[in-house]
């Protein structure tokens, strides 16, 4: 359990990777106004600040579960409204400013809508790969450098697939979350109960709703992402009938086979000989 801070943690990235740490801070806690020569990553685990930035108007709200990105050399301060825990990633210039991240980077920073305010299970997601960081930074494991930019990229990317839209329904907004996730990740053993759990709904009110966004069931939806992926990988040669069923999430394969031939009129054979 970590101790209660008064002032900032130092943290310093190492050459061309990343450093995390998580700060729980006193109800006397006090920042100065700093800057870095590296970039930075806030999450408000708990608790509540007000940040202010550099050429910024008014201080900035952070809430719990929401994100600010701090440019490399930017004057800026956080100002607890409530004790605060949080959790920090320091970016090195390298890892930022490589051409596979700095486009990520721009675009989470010209978002109109401020700060970036995950949905609930993407927030599991962001807190999960925090604790991944740390514990491989104290851990000294073989390829720890490695895992910390894997799980900051993680989080870089989950926040650049978010709409750059405020939050009005809640319940919605959870739900296309999950249609999201599904979206990419359709060949993990997803089920409709599992499903409105990430939302933090009960299955009838998540499937309403689930029905209302896409016009179809959950387990529609789900089958017709298997099934297109699937008949992609046949056409394109690259798997056999089994591979690309496994590939596509499906465990049985004549359930894949029935399925399959339901959806495009004939075999998965029959498709990959076409």
């Amino acid at each position: 359990m970590p101790q209660e801070v008064r002032k900032p943690i130092a943290l310093t990235p190492p050459p061309g990777g990343v450093a995390a740490a998580e700060s729980m801070h006193d109800p006397a806690f006090a920042m100065p106004r700093e800057r870095h020569p590296f970039y930075e990553l806030y999450y408000i685990y708990r608790g509540a600040a007000r940040y202010h930035e550099q050429n910024q108007r008014e201080a900035l709200t952070l809430p719990a579960g929401s994100l600010w990105l701090i440019p490399k050399n930017r004057w800026h301060r956080l100002e607890d409204i409530e004790p605060t825990t949080l959790l920090l990633l320091a970016l090195s210039r390298e890892y930022v400013e490589h051409p596979d991240c700095r486009e990520l980077w721009s675009a989470l920073r010209a978002r109109k809508h401020a700060p970036l305010i995950p949905d609930t299970f993407e927030r599991e997601t962001i807190e999960a790969s925090f604790r991944r960081m740390l514990a491989e930074q104290s851990g000294r494991r073989p390829g720890a450098a490695l895992m910390l930019k894997a799980e900051a990229n993680r989080i870089l990317v989950l926040l650049s697939r978010q709409p750059d839209a405020p939050r009005h329904n809640a319940a919605e907004v959870r739900v296309r979350g999950v249609i999201r996730l599904l979206e990419e990740t359709f060949y993990e053993p997803w089920e409709v109960d599992a499903a409105a759990r990430k939302a933090h709904l009960s299955r009838r009110r998540f499937t309403q709703i689930f029905r209302s966004l896409t016009g179809e069931s959950f387990l529609m939806r789900r089958n017709e992402l298997r099934l297109q992926h699937a008949a992609r990988l046949l056409h394109e040669g690259r798997q056999t009938i089994a591979g690309a069923a496994f590939s596509s999430g499906f465990g049985d394969l004549a359930h894949f086979y029935r399925l399959f031939r339901r959806r495009f009129g004939k075999s998965p054979g029959a498709w990959a000989r076409e």
